[in-house]
């Protein structure tokens, strides 16, 4: 079978809307120059439409002309790069999807392993913040929860009590696996805060906490979050008022 009939097959399997480059087809790494031939004659018979430079999805008509991709879409094509995932949602948009907090951004915050960037789609904005914190599938759930205790204190329409306690019922459905990775990770790659506010996390779960994050954490720092002490009676062993 040739590279043009190839292509035209994985085109013709694909669902409406979805993103894909060049790297994603079939004889791309032997053959480039014949992938990129089909794919713009492709494109010159309408079959499909350029997303970007590089980017291209199957075009699906509706009462009003062809289809965008869908919000979801745009996000997925920020977040894999040639089928590899580089990103993970975060900010506001997380935290709302965390139950943190009602607000709804236009704007999606995006943390990747790449430059920092702003995409204007017309439906929403992405915005892209650098993280050198290496992005794997098995971590990204662990990473959007750190992420939220790294700014529990400034997420917008939220109360940091309530706030704490959805993490603390996040954090106790984990399994003992990812409770360890979420600490390794916290020891890692974030702030003694997000430490002090996982040990309290934890020990208020009856959780056992490493002695390496205790020592992480210096002993005569305090951390000013303005806890309701009678809803974390363990508040002050770890710093936290």
């Amino acid at each position: 079978m040739s590279i043009a009939q190839t292509i035209q097959n994985t085109v013709e399997a694909m669902p409406a809307g979805q993103i894909f480059g060049y790297q994603e087809l079939p004889g791309y790494a032997k053959s480039p120059d014949a992938v990129i031939k089909a794919i713009g004659r492709l494109v010159s018979d309408r079959r499909l439409e350029r997303f970007s430079k590089g980017k291209f999805y199957v075009p699906k008509k509706g009462v009003f002309g062809i289809r965008k991709p869908s919000d979801s879409e745009l996000i997925r094509s920020m977040l894999y790069k040639d089928g590899r995932l580089r990103g993970y949602v975060t900010g506001l948009s997380l935290y709302n999807q965390l139950g943190l907090t009602t607000q709804v951004p236009r704007t999606i915050t995006v943390s990747y392993n790449g430059g920092r960037q702003e995409k204007e789609f017309g439906t929403i904005r992405i915005k892209t913040v650098v993280t050198r914190i290496p992005v794997q599938e098995k971590d990204v759930k662990l990473l959007q929860y750190l992420d939220a205790l790294k700014d529990i204190k400034k997420i917008t329409d939220s109360d940091i009590n309530l706030s704490l306690e959805i993490m603390c019922k996040y954090i106790s459905e984990l399994s003992d696996r990812e409770q360890a990775r979420l600490l390794k990770l916290a020891q890692n790659y974030y702030s003694p805060q997000v430490r002090a506010l996982l040990g309290l996390l934890f020990s208020s779960l009856k959780l056992s906490v490493p002695r390496s994050l205790v020592r992480s954490l210096n002993p005569i720092t305090i951390y000013k979050l303005k806890l309701d002490q009678s809803k974390w009676p363990m508040a002050r062993e770890w710093n936290i008022r």
